[in-house]
C-alpha cells in the first residue's frame, strides 16, 4: 500500500513539474513569459553641475520614509517593489535652501507601466506619479518632456531636460552623468500569449517579433544571446509597449520584448 501511494505521488510530482515547466517562466494566464532576457536597475540621471539632485534624491527619501512610494507600488504593481531607504530628516540635511522652479523631466512615454501617456496626452505611470509627489514636496512646477531615454546624457547635457525619469536604467560605468541610488528593479522579456506555441525564441522560426521603439530594447535585440543565436524571424517596431501589446493580442506578431511588470498591466 505504502509502495503504491509513493508511486502514485511520483507520478503526480512528474505531472505537476510537466505544467509547470509546460506554462514558461513567469506571466499570467494570458501572457507567457517564454525567455527573460535581462535584468534593470531604475534611477534618476542629473547633470553633474546641477545640485537639484541632492535636491531629489532627499525629497524620495521623505517620500519613502512617510509611505508614498509604496503606496505608489501598490498603485501601479499590486506589490511593494520599492528599494529606496527612507530618511524623513533628508531635506533638512541638505546645505543649501532649494529655490522654487520649474523641473523639465525627461521621460519615456511609451513604457508603462512605469511612464507613458494618457489618450488625453497627458504624462502617467508610477515614475510620472514619482516625479509629481516629488516635485509638489518641493514646491516645483513639473514638466513632462517625451525623450529616448537611453540617450540621457545627450538630453541632460545639451540642456533639455533636468533629469531623465522614466525607464532610465542605472549605468554604473558611467560618469558623464549623476545618477540617484537605485529605487526599482526591472526585468525585461521575452513575451508571448499563453495559448501560442511560442515558449521560447526558438519557436519564433517564421514568425513575427515586435519590440517598442525604445532603445534599450533595441540594443537587447542585438546583444541578446538567446535572440542572436535565433531561427529567421521578422522585427516590427510599431511604437511603445501598448502598440506591441496590441499587436500581440490581434495575432500580427508572435511575441514581444518587454517588460515584465507590462504583462499584468495590460493583461
Amino acid at each position: 500500500m505504502k509502495k503504491k501511494i509513493r508511486v502514485i505521488a511520483f507520478e503526480l510530482s512528474i505531472l505537476l513539474l510537466i505544467s509547470i515547466t509546460g506554462c514558461g517562466i513567469g506571466g499570467n494566464n494570458k501572457y507567457r513569459v517564454a525567455d527573460k532576457l535581462t535584468q534593470q536597475e531604475f534611477c534618476v540621471a542629473f547633470r553633474l553641475d546641477d545640485k537639484a539632485g541632492d535636491t531629489v534624491i532627499a525629497a524620495l527619501k521623505v517620500l519613502q520614509a512617510s509611505g508614498k512610494v509604496s503606496e505608489l507600488s501598490l498603485k501601479w504593481f499590486g506589490e511593494d517593489v520599492s528599494l529606496l531607504k527612507g530618511d524623513e530628516k533628508a531635506l533638512d540635511k541638505l546645505d543649501e535652501e532649494f529655490e522654487t522652479r520649474t523641473f523639465n523631466i525627461g521621460y519615456d512615454e511609451g513604457r508603462l507601466p512605469f511612464s507613458g501617456k494618457t489618450n488625453g496626452g497627458m504624462a502617467t505611470g508610477f515614475d510620472v506619479d514619482l516625479a509629481r509627489e516629488v516635485c509638489k514636496q518641493l514646491g516645483w512646477k513639473a514638466k513632462f518632456l517625451p525623450i529616448d531615454v537611453s540617450q540621457a546624457v545627450v538630453e541632460l547635457n545639451s540642456g533639455n531636460v533636468d533629469c531623465v525619469w522614466g525607464g532610465f536604467a542605472y549605468d554604473e560605468g558611467d560618469t558623464d552623468i549623476y545618477q540617484s541610488p537605485v529605487y526599482l528593479k526591472n526585468t525585461i522579456v521575452l513575451a508571448s500569449l499563453r495559448s501560442s506555441g511560442v515558449r521560447s525564441a526558438a519557436g519564433l522560426k517564421g514568425k513575427t517579433l515586435t519590440l517598442s521603439e525604445n532603445g534599450y530594447f533595441n540594443a537587447l535585440l542585438q546583444s541578446s544571446k538567446s535572440l542572436s543565436e535565433k531561427p529567421e524571424y521578422t522585427v516590427k517596431v510599431p511604437g511603445g509597449t501598448e502598440a506591441c501589446f496590441k499587436a500581440l493580442d490581434d495575432g500580427s506578431c508572435a511575441a514581444i520584448i518587454t517588460d515584465l511588470a507590462a504583462l499584468d498591466y495590460y493583461k
